[in-house]
């Protein structure tokens, strides 16, 4: 498997060699940048050179020439590092004076204006510095040249003086980078050593200081622990109230089958044996409600798909209808077209134990009724019948787990409505508990509708 790449490595991979190409282009534009002023500062001293020139040239008889003693000629093309030409160029590029066969420009110079340009002269690289004049009408070009030996030199110190700088400036620019990244990673490595230091027991919400960017983690986190610490005090709570609900039926039982064990007179063991039967089918009804309740818990059952509650209602139809015509008891449906997005096991579940809960707490010769269809955007499933009904001051406890309203009948474990509850909610719903029109009992589902291309096929059926 990869090794996971590291943040310090990633950020130093893209900041280090964007500084060491930043700085070595800063480096590059301030040398050429003072390579130029320099340069320029040299094309200057050509022009004057140049002027000083134009000032001995004089025009006789419209021939012009140039009155340049040779004291003045050392002093002008005296140089220390370079030699230095010139040429004056009469009209028709006729040679006046000077070092014949100078480069000439590439490009025409206008009137008293001037050009710098480079060209080879002897073989050697020059730089030129052109100058356009009128002389008593008469147009002449002065040309100085001069050998690049110290603008070479001028380039070699810029640089080798550049070069330490601009490198203890990178360095320092690199050591900074690396320091701003352990800062600035300082936050996780605290973030990690509190974690680190919890037990699997303590969910507290973490208030480690970290940056504005990094302070979205840490509320996921928050949020994250906090639906863990939801969690685990259900599971403890769930785990804890089976232990004690389990242990009751448990215990009875091993007392009845203790007792039928030493009863030898075979009409007492047979009532034995039947109480025993009893008290089994009451161990197993708590089972499944425990472990629908289990499945209910969020996270329990994670599979999602469009679910048709008209066919819910017609399975659950199938299972419960044997049990209402034993105690006499009319169980009517009326199902409009609706579809939810679920789990069909829960759902299924949901209605079970509603419809389980009317028939058990109807008398002999009641109705309980099954409704579902479409309900302000909503899908509703309603479950009513005729029997005693719930007190309103009992309404809201019937919700809780293990919770019995004292006096009722049956043989119920006080879990099938707490298992509605949870199932409706893991849906995006909940259920409403109020009385019904005939005085029992309406236990009123609403569950998110799925859209209308998943209730497609609902309304073809229907």
């Amino acid at each position: 498997m990869k090794r996971p790449a590291s943040l310090r490595g990633l950020l130093l991979r893209w900041l280090l060699p964007a500084t060491v190409l930043f700085s070595g282009a800063a480096a590059i534009t301030a040398y050429g940048i003072a390579f130029t002023s320099a340069s320029h500062a040299y094309d200057r001293a050509l022009l004057d050179t140049a002027l000083a020139l134009s000032e001995q040239v004089r025009v006789f008889e419209g021939q012009p020439y140039v009155t340049l003693t040779r004291q003045a000629q050392q002093i002008l093309l005296t140089d220390r590092y370079d030699r230095v030409f010139y040429e004056v160029v009469g009209p028709g590029d006729e040679f006046i004076s000077g070092h014949r066969g100078l480069p000439r420009p590439d490009e025409p110079i206008d009137e008293d204006d001037r050009l710098y340009y480079d060209g080879t002269y002897s073989g050697e690289p020059v730089r030129i510095a052109a100058l356009s004049m009128i002389k008593d009408g008469i147009p002449v070009l002065v040309l100085v040249a001069e050998t690049v030996t110290k603008r070479g030199s001028l380039a070699r110190e810029i640089l080798l003086g550049m070069l330490l700088p601009v490198g203890a400036l990178m360095l320092m620019t690199l050591a900074f980078v690396w320091y701003g990244i352990r800062a600035g990673l300082r936050p996780l490595d605290a973030l990690r050593e509190e974690l680190a230091q919890r037990s699997h027991h303590d969910l507290r919400p973490v208030e480690t200081r970290v940056p504005v960017e990094l302070q979205p983690v840490i509320n996921e986190i928050n949020q994250l622990l906090a639906r863990l610490d939801l969690s685990l005090a259900s599971q403890r709570s769930f785990v804890s109230d089976a232990a004690h609900q389990l242990r009751t039926p448990i215990a009875a039982l091993q007392a009845q089958v203790e007792v039928a064990l030493d009863d030898t007179n075979p009409e007492t063991r047979r009532h034995q044996l039947d109480q025993i039967r009893a008290a089994t089918a009451r161990l197993s009804h708590l089972a499944h409600q425990l472990l629908a309740l289990a499945r209910a818990e969020p996270g329990g059952l994670s599979t999602s798909e469009p679910l048709s509650l008209p066919d819910i209602a017609h399975r659950c139809a199938e299972i419960w209808l044997p049990a209402a015509l034993k105690k006499g008891i009319d169980l009517g449906f009326e199902l409009e077209p609706v579809t939810v997005v679920g789990s069909p096991l829960l759902i299924q579940e949901l209605l079970g134990n509603l419809v389980d809960n009317a028939i058990r707490y109807t008398p002999g010769g009641g109705n309980v009724t099954v409704r579902c269809g479409p309900q302000d955007g909503l899908a509703c499933l309603v479950v009513e019948d005729n029997g005693p009904g719930v007190a309103p001051a009992d309404r809201a406890a019937v919700f809780n787990r293990f919770h019995r309203v004292a006096g009722s009948p049956g043989d119920g474990c006080g879990l099938g409505l707490a298992i509605v509850r949870e199932i409706a909610r893991q849906h995006g719903g909940d259920v409403i508990l109020d009385e019904a029109p005939g005085g029992g009992a309406r236990f009123t589902v609403l569950l998110p509708a799925a859209p209308v291309a998943n209730s497609a096929r609902d309304k073809a059926a229907a």
